[in-house]
């Protein structure tokens, strides 16, 4: 009890005591169509919350369980080299993360958060809400069982009680009420995913089954399937870090050209439940030559749904939400060519949104936001698969 004390007495300092973590209708600056692959710099952090969540169980494909559970996300903190004097990467961040049940800590442990982009939605007229979104990595460490009403994944106790999950969070500020609500995901895939072999970490031991935190709890139905990622885009931009040496330093997006999600199959890749794990083959280029395509045995693009909010009045809206995969070869324009493994989260609903561009006017964008972060060891060129990583490539695709 003593600890859960602790913790809410932390997080309620922190909200009370941080200045405004962004401000409204602030463009992140990484939009320069004019500088084509030239050097640039953000920094948005985000405030300590508190939210009650969902613990979900899938075995074969299916939803077999859910758990009320309260977590608790830490400050966003620029990830600092230790340098003479010392300097942050651009747009990594770190925070920590408690997994609650009742009163006992479940489950903790520090994540790294990719800063991905920013937007504007429309809840109702007049009113304006700015988002930023994270693509999220790292190992939650297993310190008490009962987040997972079907058992916890059996892979911890053969990995010092961690289990690497990958996922996001959309931090939503109010422009009116400066009131910030955030939703947000988690997930550790099976096996064929999180422990693939010829990396860290691989072997058999949850075939079938996989785990995810998901928030907020209100409103959310575990489960619910919607639109998979099929079609044409041709809206927002890929992107890439010069990770070579830390810190990392942005680049300045890459508009796209063209991008599309071709579909393959449906089908249950996690044991022999319903097909409702979505195959297709991503393809995206950009303005200033770079590109995003599949390379010879390259794994697909997969995307899992998680299921979907249904409250029209509180943000995120009503919104479906998929967990996702890919697997590419990055052409930049200025970079090496990169093959790696990408981690995101696709989201499909919700209000109105717009482009929140630095000196262009806003346009309207497709309600299918589909985010990707690469798995590398940074720094270098390394890719990497099942364990904690650093991203130094991003997909920021529409439809």
């Amino acid at each position: 009890m003593k600890l859960v004390r602790s913790l809410a007495l932390f997080v309620v300092s922190l909200v009370v005591s941080a200045s405004a973590s962004a401000q409204c209708f602030q463009p992140d600056m990484l939009d320069n169509p004019g500088a084509g692959c030239s050097a640039a710099q953000t920094s948005v952090q985000q405030r300590a919350f508190q939210q009650q969540s969902l613990g979900l169980c899938w075995q074969n494909c299916t939803l077999t369980s859910q758990t009320l559970v309260s977590v608790i996300f830490g400050p966003l903190n620029p990830m600092v080299v230790n340098m003479t004097p010392p300097q942050s990467s651009c747009a990594w961040y770190r925070a920590r993360v408690w997994v609650l049940v009742g009163n006992t800590v479940t489950w903790t442990g520090q994540l790294h958060f990719t800063y991905a982009r920013t937007w504007l939605e429309t809840p109702m007229p007049g009113q304006f809400v700015q988002v930023w979104r994270y693509l999220i990595n790292g190992d939650l460490r297993r310190v008490a069982t009962g987040a997972f009403g079907c058992g916890d994944p059996s892979c911890v106790n053969s990995f010092g009680q961690n289990a690497r999950f990958t996922g996001y969070i959309d931090y939503a500020l109010d422009c009116q009420s400066n009131i910030t609500e955030r939703a947000w995901m988690l997930t550790h895939a099976c096996d064929v995913i999180d422990h693939a072999p010829g990396f860290p970490r691989a072997g058999t031991f949850h075939p079938t089954d996989e785990y995810t935190f998901v928030g907020p709890a209100a409103g959310f139905v575990a489960g619910a399937t919607g639109q998979v990622e099929a079609g044409a885009m041709a809206a927002e931009s890929i992107r890439a870090w010069d990770a070579t040496v830390l810190p990392a330093r942005c680049h300045i997006e890459e508009p796209l050209v063209q991008a599309s999600i071709t579909p393959n199959q449906m089908l249950c890749l996690c044991g022999t439940g319903p097909a409702n794990w979505f195959e297709g083959q991503l393809i995206a280029f950009g303005g200033f030559g770079g590109m995003v395509v599949p390379f010879p045995n390259s794994d697909p693009f997969r995307s899992f749904p998680i299921g979907m909010w249904t409250n029209p009045s509180v943000f995120p809206g009503v919104e479906e939400l998929r967990w996702n995969c890919n697997e590419a070869l990055y052409v930049d324009c200025q970079l090496p060519t990169r093959q790696d493994y990408y981690f995101g989260v696709t989201t499909n609903g919700g209000f109105q949104a717009y482009s929140m561009p630095t000196s262009t006017p806003s346009m309207p964008l497709g309600q299918m936001f589909i985010d990707q972060a690469n798995s590398a060891v940074l720094p270098g060129t390394a890719t990497t698969r099942n364990r904690p990583y650093r991203s130094d490539r991003i997909l920021n695709l529409n439809l």
